[in-house]
């Protein structure tokens, strides 16, 4: 998306957001389910990526993750989980809120303010909604513009856009072995396996 090597896109209102040259960095991307197709990208923290890769991919860490902990911490307390609304940008910062409401009465609700981050990784772990304030999305969004490049790709590909990691030349990518080695590395550091972690650094 930062390059337009892979996809290219556009912003949906270029005169509503100025657009930084920020240091490539992980992020999360968020796909409007209103038939627009509008993307919202959100810069994250690497270890919340990683924390979010593993919980939408269902690995099990050898300790609880915080998210885990206040999923459970919420129970406890006899409340759930309702849903997590990213609600508006603060110059360069997106902030968001968590809801609960009480476990035996939907009408009492409580909400926290929290990074957009924090609140993903919640609503993934409690397999709730995540919304976004409609105005945010049309003024920040990103929309996708088919490109002459990616179009032999797909048309190659027997009807799947995508068929494995870009490889140049059908050559191992140097790009990939580095995502995949970081990965393993934080993978090993999040679940205290700090001899791994040091030997695949």
């Amino acid at each position: 998306m930062r390059d337009g090597s892979h996809v290219k896109c556009v912003h949906n209102n270029p005169q509503g957001v100025h657009v930084h040259n920020y240091a490539p960095n992980p992020a999360v991307v968020l796909k409007m389910e209103d038939g627009t197709g509008l993307l919202l990208p959100i810069i994250v923290l690497e270890m919340s990526s990683v924390l979010l890769m593993a919980a939408v991919r269902n690995v099990q860490l050898a300790r609880p993750t915080m998210y885990q902990v206040l999923k459970e911490m919420v129970e406890k307390m006899g409340y759930t989980v309702k849903l997590v609304r990213v609600t508006k940008r603060e110059h360069e910062t997106y902030l968001a809120q968590l809801h609960l409401t009480k476990l035996d009465n939907d009408a009492e609700s409580i909400s926290f303010d929290l990074r957009p981050s924090d609140a993903i990784n919640i609503a993934v772990n409690c397999k709730v909604p995540i919304q976004v304030n409609k105005k945010l999305a049309y003024s920040d969004g990103v929309r996708i513009v088919e490109s002459a490049d990616l179009a032999p790709r797909a048309a190659s590909s027997d009807g799947l856009l995508f068929t494995g990691p870009d490889k140049p030349a059908g050559q191992p990518s140097t790009d990939e072995k580095e995502f995949i080695l970081v990965r393993n590395m934080l993978v090993a550091a999040v679940e205290e396996r700090y001899r791994d972690a040091g030997r695949l650094y």
